[in-house]
């Protein structure tokens, strides 16, 4: 956020987000191309193509199409979830395939389809990104069969049960045909939640001996919240695993007691953090840095090992834990971490709360190493394990369809993105139909492809999806125009879909450029018109400027008057978890660590927002910065809260927190929120009376943040109320 704040201030809003919408259209991921992948999507693709060249069944290369987009529904994840949804996109897929093929031989009844069903089809986000993404797909498998109708009843039948058949072999082919391993993708999400934390233990110990700058700090300690979805898609990956298998409990609840213990990890790191940034470059507090930076490093150590016996899934080759000889014969005693115990002296003024941190820090890791050996080995979960996960809970039952009713009504972003997009491709089939330009099916399933539920999404969606559908159609133009047979053709298409597939990873432009040819080659191949791929290209064009008028004539919702209401949901949350530390023993009870979780989906959903708004916004830059104040002082209000909090333990006579002062922030907060959804001005915060905590110099530092950090927030939604800008 801070590197987009600088590049604004350095230019031109509007030449800015241009740089920075073809800057994304070429900027390469780092990582591998996932080539194993785009084979399976190849053969997924072209065998159902060769069948039916073999076959002289025409119907039969629909087969494809679903290979395609069944294999690229494959987000990953748990293998049961895995297979739902690439099963509901197969089942659902076929079943629209089939009732849209008979429809299309009149404008009215093909406007009508095309308007319901591209509407239904992105509604269903309403159920999350997921089903977003089925939505998506259903739509494509909608437009492409609506585009061709069929010439009589016994087609459309065939039509369908080749596209459920295509699914039918994506399917097997992801799911039966390579190991199957249900635990492998919770494994590695797990893992990458470790590898997470010991990047942050890592850049904690560097800090710490470095003495690093407040803003160095307030940089590691945002990246310590980016581990947070990390977290949660492990918890996620992993409850769609164990769901419906009481005979592999074992397993499962290794990896449970895992990511449960990174939740209070994360929060003892970020307040170990925030007590350092008041250490400083004390001298009289070496021996304090010193001793957090070798815990630290033997901590990073650990958290790598956890990782890596995560994702090798066996114990040979494994090397020993560090610190501990990892024999057979003492494998199942407690894995204890490689760094010297932390001594509460007297040398100087040495703080209690810094001790604390790094015993709890100790206590927790040595539980998740004999975990993770635990599991390495077969071992039974120990009764330090079983007791971290004593107070979970389970979710209440939902009704499925209360997201839906969540949904109708006429703020709703899902049902307003829903209906635009099903009236501009509606549009889109009218306006290609008069000018008849190119394909018109071809042009509304490209304006479902760009148009997003937000202005700024959309157009970076169209610049992206415009250049690289431009350059993919005169590739495909370029084909059509010298392969004629079609054996040379599905040699064609399979190359371009495993190459694509296999970019994905790295540049989305790239795979959107290779992508589009194989949806156009694979029109070619159904319909015998060597020609139709040279048609489009204009319908390209057509298709961008129709998405931009849609996105910014049919409910237009500016980001900035989302973005108050999202801000104001965070310094809630905020006050809430000031709250429930106040009111509990310990900064690490399930209740506290389920307050953070929602603090940190709040403080993420209102940075979210505050890009997109980054992204729509054509004013002078500066008037971003109180936005961007108050999300940076919201986060950094939260972590002090969590280093006060977690540094509190039983049998401590007296309390960090008191409630009634986190009772008058709370109450500071909820009359900022209220300012902020209100659109006027703050009231003046009330005084805060803070303890006396003389004999321990970090503590009392922490507490003097409190009232500061409330003080800067209230002049950042103060300035926000005075500019138009935000409101």
């Amino acid at each position: 956020m801070a590197t987009l704040w600088g590049a604004a201030r350095r230019s031109p809003m509007p030449y800015h987000r241009m740089l920075r919408h073809l800057q994304s259209l070429f900027r390469v991921e780092p990582g591998r191309p996932a080539l194993w992948a785009g084979i399976r999507a190849a053969v997924a693709t072209a065998l159902p193509l060769c069948l039916s060249f073999l076959l002289t069944v025409p119907e039969a290369g629909w087969a494809g199409l679903t290979g395609l987009l069944v294999t690229l529904a494959d987000k990953g994840g748990s293998y049961r979830v895995r297979a739902r949804v690439m099963g509901a996109v197969t089942v659902l897929g076929s079943l629209v395939g089939m009732l849209a093929a008979p429809a299309g031989h009149t404008y009215l009844v093909d406007a009508t389809l095309l308007l319901v069903g591209v509407t239904a089809a992105n509604f269903a986000r309403c159920y999350g990104e997921t089903a977003g993404s089925v939505g998506g797909q259903l739509a494509v498998i909608f437009v492409v069969s609506l585009g061709a109708p069929a010439a009589s009843l016994r087609e459309a039948v065939l039509r369908g049960a080749a596209l459920l058949l295509g699914g039918l072999w994506a399917m097997a082919l992801s799911l039966l045909l390579w190991p199957l391993r249900p635990y492998r993708p919770a494994r590695r999400a797990v893992a990458r939640v470790y590898a997470g934390l010991a990047t942050a233990a890592e850049e904690l110990r560097g800090a710490t001996l470095e003495g690093a700058t407040p803003d160095a700090w307030a940089e590691g300690l945002k990246r310590h919240g980016g581990i947070r979805p990390e977290i949660e898609r492990a918890r996620g990956v992993l409850a769609a695993t164990r769901r419906g298998r009481p005979d592999e409990t074992q397993r499962g609840e290794h990896l449970l007691v895992l990511v449960e213990l990174a939740e209070p990890m994360v929060a003892l790191l970020s307040a170990l953090a925030e007590a350092m940034q008041v250490v400083g470059r004390d001298p009289h507090l070496y021996a304090t840095r010193e001793r957090v930076a070798r815990l630290c490093e033997a901590f990073a150590a650990m958290d790598l090992w956890v990782a890596r016996a995560l994702v090798q899934e066996r114990n040979e080759g494994m090397r020993a834990p560090p610190g501990l000889p990892l024999g057979p014969r003492r494998r199942r005693q407690p894995a204890r971490m490689a760094a010297p115990a932390v001594r509460r002296t007297t040398e100087g003024p040495l703080s209690t709360h810094v001790a604390t941190l790094l015993d709890r820090l100790r206590e927790y890791a040595g539980v998740a190493h004999e975990t993770a050996s635990g599991l390495l080995f077969g071992d039974p979960v120990s009764a330090r394990g079983r007791g971290t996960v004593g107070g979970a809970k389970q979710a209440p039952g939902r009704s499925p369809w209360q997201p839906i009713r969540d949904h109708l009504h006429r703020n709703s972003v899902v049902l307003r993105h829903a209906l635009r997009t099903g009236m501009v491709a509606t549009a889109a089939l009218g306006l290609t139909r008069a000018l008849q330009v190119g394909d018109a099916h071809w042009v509304s399933l490209v304006v479902i492809s760009i148009l997003q539920p937000y202005a700024g999404s959309t157009e970076e969606r169209v610049l992206q999806r415009t250049l690289g559908t431009l350059v993919g159609a005169s590739l495909a133009a370029l084909i059509a125009t010298t392969v004629h047979t079609p054996p040379l053709m599905i040699g064609v298409i399979s190359g371009l879909t495993a190459i694509s597939v296999a970019l994905l990873p790295l540049n989305f432009g790239a795979f959107q450029v290779l992508l589009t040819p194989d949806y156009l080659l694979m029109a070619t191949l159904s319909s015998g018109d060597w020609t139709v791929a040279s048609q489009r290209t204009l319908g390209v064009l057509i298709a961008g400027a129709l998405a931009l008028v849609g996105s910014w004539t049919l409910w237009p919702s500016p980001e900035r008057r989302r973005f108050p209401d999202a801000a104001a949901s965070a310094l809630r949350a905020d006050g809430k978890y000031l709250q429930q530390l106040a009111t509990h023993r310990s900064g690490t009870e399930p209740a506290v660590n389920e307050e953070r979780r929602h603090l940190d989906q709040a403080l993420l959903e209102a940075e979210s927002s505050f890009q997109r708004l980054m992204t729509e916004y054509r004013g002078p830059p500066w008037h971003l910065e109180p936005g961007m104040a108050l999300l940076t002082y919201a986060r950094r209000f939260a972590l002090a809260v969590t280093a006060l909090g977690t540094g509190r333990f039983e049998g401590r006579t007296t309390s960090v927190l008191p409630q009634q002062l986190a009772q008058r922030a709370s109450d500071s907060l909820e009359l900022l929120a209220r300012a902020l959804q209100e659109r006027r001005e703050p009231p003046p915060l009330p005084a805060l009376a803070l303890p006396r905590t003389s004999d321990d110099p970090v503590l009392g530092a922490l507490l003097e943040r409190v009232p500061r950090q409330l003080g800067i927030l209230h002049g950042a939604v103060a300035r926000i109320s005075e500019d138009p800008s935000l409101r």
